[in-house]
């Protein structure tokens, strides 16, 4: 008996049109699953940094005139922790706020919002004590977003989640003083590492040369063997 036929194989029929209609929908998810995906990847890695800012004004202290030098570090500071860091934190707390309206619809958004602030709160603080965990913490929430669209397409819900989201409009006032709660925070974690590097330099030298040796543990090093 030989072989079955196309036809057999296929009763259907095989076309282009089919497969477009049945092949557009996979590269619809594909595409915005990669986006997300490379979304967050950037985004919690950036939140859950120590050092948020690459603007570094040490190149100038080459200046013989110490005033022009302390003013230098005072302009790089304002700049990254006055102006920046609210920015970013702006975006951070909406970003969390946007995610947690889609999976939390019947939640009032003065809720959502005190979620928002907590989690971004305890990323940072997190990111001065270990920038691991920071970043583990950072990618929960995202990854767990993801998670749900992918086992029920259905939970969500655009128009519910929308109208959570317009009940921001009546809570600007929380909005800033959570917003500069946040400043606050990153103010004060700054000034305590300071101390914390200050009256143990032999923690700051341990971190300086992990980072000089690409993050490698001590034990890792390469020795005279290995060459």
């Amino acid at each position: 008996m030989g072989p079955p036929g196309i036809d057999a194989l296929f009763p259907g029929g095989l076309s282009v049109d089919e497969a477009l209609r049945v092949l557009g929908p996979v590269a619809v998810y594909a595409l915005g699953m990669a986006i997300y995906a490379v979304f967050i990847f950037r985004f919690y890695r950036f939140i859950a940094a120590r050092d948020i800012f690459n603007l570094d004004f040490s190149k100038h202290d080459n200046s013989s005139i110490p005033a022009l030098r302390d003013l230098l570090h005072l302009i790089g500071y304002i700049l990254k922790y006055v102006i920046l860091f609210p920015a970013f934190a702006f975006f951070w707390f909406a970003v969390l706020t946007l995610m947690l309206s889609f999976l939390s619809e019947g939640r009032d958004m003065s809720n959502i919002l005190l979620i928002a602030l907590a989690t971004v709160s305890t990323i940072r603080v997190c990111a001065y004590y270990d920038e691991d965990l920071s970043r583990d913490l950072a990618k929960i929430l995202p990854f767990a977003v993801l998670a749900i669209f992918l086992i029920d397409t259905s939970f969500f819900n655009v128009e519910a989640s929308l109208e959570v989201l317009r009940q921001a409009r009546g809570l600007s006032e929380t909005i800033f003083y959570y917003l500069a709660f946040l400043v606050a925070l990153e103010f004060g974690l700054r000034f305590v590492y300071g101390m914390f590097r200050a009256v143990f330099p032999a923690k700051k030298e341990e971190t300086r040369g992990r980072q000089e040796d690409g993050g490698r543990n001590p034990a890792e090093a390469p020795t005279a063997s290995d060459n």
